[in-house]
């Protein structure tokens, strides 16, 4: 028979301020999601959305006074929608900072991390953040946290995967993509190049191809990024895409093939000229080791036969390997975690 653990309940002191403990926390802040990992083994991701309702009959119909990540969205009509991080970057405005401050305790709350403990910090942001941007992060974050830092998320994710030196990671998320090259340091402004071109880009594309192709249709860019999220590719297609598109008054079923891999491939070639350069400047006694560890990271990163195409781009350019990220959603996150759990006290910024 196995043995009983004996359960010793304490009684909390009524003078002790916070928990004898110490939590960490890894935070991807995206343009499309938010995702946030905890030193306790917990974590979550929720679409970077909010919504406020738009008059008393909406907030009393719904019951609250701000509504977050898919809740906001399923209710959008009744809401004024908030997107506090645009191309990756946090806005600067009141609204919006009140919306990420939200958007940022609402997703504390779901992994409990609001309770009072001490917490440390580190918040992805994108490769070429400004130092205004990580200055209102950090001013908008401190509230929440003991310390709080922030670093560049594609170098969260070479963390993340052990891959420290000589690496190349293509982060493809939904305002930026961003191509870090990672060598043993934190990376400098030179080892980072960032791009517009990622999955708002692709959606936008995809709106303006189906326009072109066929008259009367209503797509809008939620609907884009559905389809593209389910049947993304570049290359060769394996099969037919056809979706029901609203034209006119009917419902008609479109073949969306071609638009769907024109769309994707659009943000290819920014993705190799970063690359190209990133090697070309990097020593030059190292760089095969460069072109050969590239990683790709970030929702881009599921778009099917991706790592396949950049590859036949790398062979124009006297080759390379590519190896996609095997978790996306959170490597950003997990990578931040690991990192703040690393720092020595003394490079944590305190609030």
């Amino acid at each position: 028979m196995a043995n009983k653990k004996k359960v010793v309940i304490e009684k909390a002191s009524a003078t002790r301020v916070k928990e004898n403990k110490t939590l960490y926390i890894g935070i991807d802040l995206g343009t499309n999601h938010t995702a946030i990992s905890t030193s306790e083994g917990k974590k979550k991701s929720i679409l970077s959305i909010v919504g406020i309702p738009r008059d008393a009959v909406a907030s009393k119909f719904l019951k609250k006074e701000r509504l977050y990540g898919d809740e906001a969205l399923k209710h959008r009509v009744a809401l004024n929608m908030f997107k506090p991080i645009e191309s990756g970057l946090l806005k600067n405005q009141r609204e919006d900072l009140e919306a990420a401050k939200g958007l940022l305790q609402y997703i504390m709350g779901l992994v409990d991390a609001n309770r009072d403990v001490k917490k440390y910090a580190i918040i992805g942001v994108p490769s070429q953040a400004s130092v205004l941007n990580k200055k209102i992060i950090t001013e908008m974050a401190k509230d929440f946290f003991d310390g709080v830092m922030v670093a560049s998320e594609p170098f969260c994710v070479a963390y993340n995967l052990g891959e420290l030196e000589h690496t190349l990671v293509v982060d493809i998320g939904a305002g930026t993509t961003d191509i870090c090259r990672v060598h043993g340091t934190l990376p400098e402004p030179d080892d980072q190049i960032s791009s517009n071109k990622a999955g708002d880009y692709i959606d936008a594309e995809l709106v303006r191809l189906i326009s072109e192709e066929y008259a009367n249709v209503r797509v809008t860019n939620e609907v884009a990024k559905k389809w593209k999220e389910h049947s993304s590719f570049v290359g060769e297609p394996e099969e037919e895409i056809v979706v029901d598109i609203p034209v006119d008054s009917s419902i008609l079923k479109l073949s969306i093939t071609k638009e769907i891999r024109t769309a994707c491939e659009s943000i290819i070639p920014d993705i190799m000229s970063g690359i190209s350069k990133l090697i070309s400047t990097y020593d030059p006694d190292f760089q095969e080791y460069l072109r050969n560890n590239i990683w790709l990271a970030g929702g881009g990163s599921l778009i099917r036969n991706i790592d396949v195409v950049l590859g036949k781009e790398l062979e124009l350019i006297d080759g390379g390997k590519v190896f996609k990220d095997t978790d996306p959603v959170f490597s950003g996150a997990n990578g931040a975690l690991k990192l703040a759990q690393d720092m020595p006290p003394e490079f944590w910024q305190t609030a």
